[in-house]
């Protein structure tokens, strides 16, 4: 929300007429022109009109926050958030989530950060049906979910919420399209951790013993190992190792990579992967 937007909203909560709010501080047609976008304020004359109507500055800002901030500082928020998910720092989770719920515009950020809260806590199961219902709709033919980052990221964030057979038809539409597309090394990396995410969910969920059912393991593990012969792409392919460790029951070597790569610095890093 822009500046004279946001006083506009604060004047009308104090049931304020336009002279009222400006009154000795500014002329009623350049403070009209604020609150329509064609003026700009200088800081003083904000402060005075903020001041003196004892608007709560905090809340104000929170107003303003989304069109103010850079988006440098937009992703180092997000990438906060990125952090304590790999720690599992649930604490360091909570509020960064808090910080988005108050002060983003960005409806499927906001989604993510819920749900991403409410899995590392186990309470995937409290999650409100109309959030879900909100989720599985970005998801619909004509959001083109396969190329929005946004949606990617979305998707990857909340898979413990999605019932088992229409997470492995998502799955299965990127896996095909991914397959027959030239991707940017940036989309192809949006979709390892999203396939990544796709593991650990068919992990915890004992999918790969339940041999009735359908899933796209062992193809996803394919197209990671295929795509990642970057080395800076090369984490994505270790824990594919890692997590055929595990579908195979195969711990001790499990452990073994684990324990090498925590030697080697990335103990934060590899904390959320499962055990």
């Amino acid at each position: 929300m822009k500046i004279g937007e946001a006083l506009r909203k604060e004047r009308i909560k104090l049931g304020l007429t336009q002279d009222q709010m400006c009154a000795g501080i500014l002329s009623r047609p350049f403070y009209a022109r604020i609150e329509s976008g064609k003026n700009r304020i200088n800081a003083e004359s904000l402060f005075k009109i903020l001041l003196e109507h004892q608007v709560d500055l905090v809340e104000f800002c929170d107003l303003i926050q989304d069109d103010y901030t850079s988006e440098e500082r937009k992703v180092e928020k997000q990438f906060k958030m990125n952090l304590a998910v790999s720690a599992k720092d649930t604490e360091a989770l909570d509020k960064y989530c808090q910080q988005i719920m108050n002060s983003s515009n960005n409806e499927v950020l906001k989604l993510r950060a819920l749900i991403t809260s409410a899995y590392f806590k186990g309470e995937t199961d409290k999650i409100d049906v109309e959030i879900r219902t909100k989720t599985k709709a970005e998801f619909d033919g004509g959001n083109n979910w396969l190329e929005r980052p946004d949606l990617l990221r979305l998707l990857a964030n909340t898979m413990p919420m999605w019932p088992q057979d229409e997470l492995d038809f998502l799955i299965g539409r990127l896996l095909d399209f991914a397959k027959k597309s030239e991707l940017s090394e940036l989309t192809t990396e949006r979709y390892l951790r999203l396939l990544e995410n796709y593991l650990v969910v068919c992990y915890d969920r004992k999918v790969h013993k339940k041999t009735t059912h359908f899933d796209h393991i062992d193809d996803a593990m394919e197209y990671i190992i295929d795509a990642t012969e970057s080395f800076h792409l090369m984490i994505y392919r270790i824990e594919v190792f890692y997590m055929k460790a595990l579908f195979l029951d195969q711990m001790d070597k499990a452990k073994e990579i684990r324990h090498d790569l925590g030697v080697l610095g990335y103990k934060n890093f590899i904390a959320s992967w499962p055990e």
